[in-house]
């Protein structure tokens, strides 16, 4: 991969007051996959995820994974920063580490840290400068420098929502058990394991386990698991070059032909044909889509 090449799966913004009012939409085609940290600094903010707002006031931490429908709403003398990251870059971020999955877990939940103490704002702002630094800037192993300042972000907002609280064991309320269980899946969804897998690894028969998934997020365990790995299928054939039988062997499918019927029953297009209207999609989109994301009112 050409040097500095990652990097463009890292998008910053800092916004500064203005005058008026400011939308942002965060899930047209170009963006919809983008993980986003908005660092509220002073100021007002509302996000809307699929139709509920939420209004925040500063200091604030808004964690806002992929997903329809999100919009940034900016009041008028708000600042702040927007950190939008690809998929991609997290995975190289993040790496291979026994705090890997429970990362992975928080970064996958819309979350909101309201009234941050003065020494987090502090660290945020320093990490978030130092990454403004690497972007602008083509300097030796620039982009393992830019990994270690998302792992640096991504554990402080991680401290901030008490991730490092276990919420209690596998045998503990729903809640608990649906925790672990997207951890098992962000770490395991590759693998194709059957859901007696998963109910085995979390102490619970898989019945206990389809009763608190359907009871709590009206889907079943295999509808998640098959939810996460079209997510990453998807991302792979919007984002990547890679030709789809080299998208099939990096999921583990068994064959390109099983690929294929796996999207198409999920989308109703075959990978190839997904792909391409896809990128026809994003071309009609390009004239008016800025990557500051604005939509002024």
């Amino acid at each position: 991969m050409p040097q500095g090449a990652r990097r463009q799966g890292v998008k910053l913004m800092h916004l500064e007051p203005a005058l008026q009012q400011r939308t942002m939409a965060l899930s047209a085609l170009a963006l919809r996959w983008l993980t986003h940290l908005f660092l509220l600094r002073s100021g007002r903010a509302t996000l809307s995820i699929d139709g509920e707002e939420h209004r925040i006031d500063a200091p604030a931490l808004a964690l806002m994974p992929p997903a329809e429908g999100r919009r940034l709403i900016l009041e008028a003398g708000a600042r702040g920063s927007l950190l939008s990251v690809a998929g991609e870059q997290l995975s190289s971020a993040l790496g291979d580490e026994p705090e890997t999955p429970a990362l992975r877990s928080m970064l996958s939940t819309f979350t909101l840290a309201p009234d941050l103490p003065a020494p987090l704002i502090a660290r945020l702002e320093m990490l978030i400068s130092l990454l403004s630094d690497e972007q602008d800037e083509e300097r030796p192993a620039v982009d393992m420098a830019v990994d270690a300042l998302l792992r640096l972000v991504c554990l402080s907002f991680w401290r901030v929502v008490g991730s490092f609280e276990t919420g209690g064991g596998p045998g503990g309320d729903g809640l608990s058990v649906l925790q672990h269980f997207r951890q098992l899946v962000e770490a395991e969804f590759r693998r194709h394991r059957p859901i007696a897998y998963y109910a085995d690894r979390l102490g619970i028969t898989p019945d206990r386990l389809h009763a608190i998934a359907t009871r709590h997020l009206k889907r079943s365990p295999l509808e998640l698991v098959h939810d996460r790995l079209l997510q990453e299928a998807l991302q792979r054939l919007e984002r990547s070059p890679a030709s789809v039988q080299t998208i099939s062997d990096s999921l583990n499918f068994k064959d390109p032909a099983h690929f294929s019927r796996f999207v198409k029953r999920k989308t109703g297009h075959a990978p190839a044909q997904y792909r391409q209207l896809f990128r026809q999609a994003a071309e009609r989109q390009e004239a008016s889509l800025s990557f500051h994301y604005h939509e002024w009112p």
